[in-house]
């Protein structure tokens, strides 16, 4: 199987489960929530490269879509048809059949998360997380669009590929959102592609893009919010403490006697590795082991019938519980997560799976 028909098997296999692994390219199984963006194009500077647009003339959104995007093609690259979130995808394939793909993807504004960000790639790669430090290091400048990014670069095998596969992300934090631009592939082509890589990001012009646009993670999670896409509906009686380092919002629930308990929330631009990986992860918080891919299915039931590939994990071992849901919504990945006594957890189910489902 070649690369570009892993990668959309891989997607199908993803939706069907809940989530897939590849970092920004999709999120969710449909492209109703898509938002449009009209690109505008440029002369071609020179016979091998060329501006192209994201969307073909005549779609549907095109005449009221206002934000601009353009760029300058390099020679051997191919545009193909975006992912659900991404607003332009392309092909690269060289004489010796080996693949590899580029997307561009706005998400919400995520200065300052960086560190989560390098952690979650190398998840993918079965890496170890490094500390703030560390993953400052693997940080290096680059332009895109005149404007100064950050690029990282990691190279491993990731479930279902077997040549190394190497990802070249860049970012660039602008007012409106935080644009992602990913190389990702074979080693070898992605390493030959890499200049060229480096000189698109450079060609890339981004027009005013109204927040509106965008799908934005909320700044504070503690309340309700008529603000951004979520509206967070928080029993009265569960406490906003202090959020962990890779969590937006973090409450203590009542006690329970000596029981104790408390809710996490994190937001990613991907499933960070996959509703099996992140299941797993779960069960050994609470000292169980790991299930297989097959035993997955029994393991989750649906949160939402709003939301079909949304997914519900309740788990109990020597008196703690933990019960996560795994919501894709507007372009990112919920998690949310009660952890703590069984006798405190156990009340607050229905709370839990209220306030799971809110966010609107």
């Amino acid at each position: 199987m070649n690369f570009a028909s892993r990668v959309d098997s891989e997607s199908k296999k993803g939706c069907a489960i809940l989530l897939f692994s590849a970092l920004l390219v999709t999120a969710g199984c449909g492209r109703d929530d898509v938002k449009v963006y009209r690109v505008a194009k440029e002369q071609p500077p020179s016979p091998h490269a060329q501006s192209q647009s994201a969307l073909p003339s005549g779609h549907p959104d095109i005449a009221t879509a206002k934000p601009q995007l353009s760029w300058t093609l390099p020679a051997g690259w191919k545009e193909v048809a975006p992912g659900q979130v991404s607003l332009a995808t392309f092909s690269i394939v060289d004489k010796d059949g080996r693949e590899a793909q580029v997307a561009v993807t706005p998400l919400g504004r995520m200065a300052g998360k960086e560190v989560p960000i390098v952690n979650m790639w190398r998840q993918q790669f079965g890496l170890s997380e490094l500390s703030a430090d560390e993953a400052e290091k693997q940080l290096k400048p680059v332009e895109i669009g005149g404007e100064p990014g950050k690029m990282i670069e990691l190279t491993g095998k990731s479930e279902g590929t077997n040549p190394p596969v190497k990802i070249v992300t860049a970012m660039v934090h602008r007012p409106d959102a935080s644009w992602f631009y990913k190389l990702v592939g074979d080693a070898d082509l992605v390493e030959a592609q890499k200049q060229a890589f480096v000189s698109f990001l450079k060609s890339i012009k981004i027009g005013q893009v109204p927040a509106t646009e965008v799908a934005s993670v909320p700044a504070s999670q503690t309340e309700s919010s008529s603000s951004g896409t979520s509206q967070w509906k928080t029993p009265a009686d569960w406490k906003a403490v202090a959020p962990g380092s890779m969590q937006v919002a973090k409450f203590s629930v009542p006690a329970n006697g000596a029981g104790k308990a408390d809710v996490m929330i994190s937001i990613f631009p991907t499933s960070t590795g996959g509703a099996l990986a992140n299941v797993n992860r779960w069960r050994s918080q609470i000292g169980l082991p790991p299930v297989t891919e097959a035993e997955l299915a029994k393991s989750i039931t649906k949160l939402d019938n709003k939301n079909p590939d949304a997914i519900l994990v309740d788990m109990t071992n020597n008196e703690r519980q933990l019960i996560g849901a795994i919501v894709p919504r507007d372009g990112q990945w919920y998690f949310f997560k009660l952890l703590g006594d069984a006798a405190a957890v156990s009340p607050q189910k229905d709370a839990f799976i209220a306030f799971a489902k809110s966010p609107q």
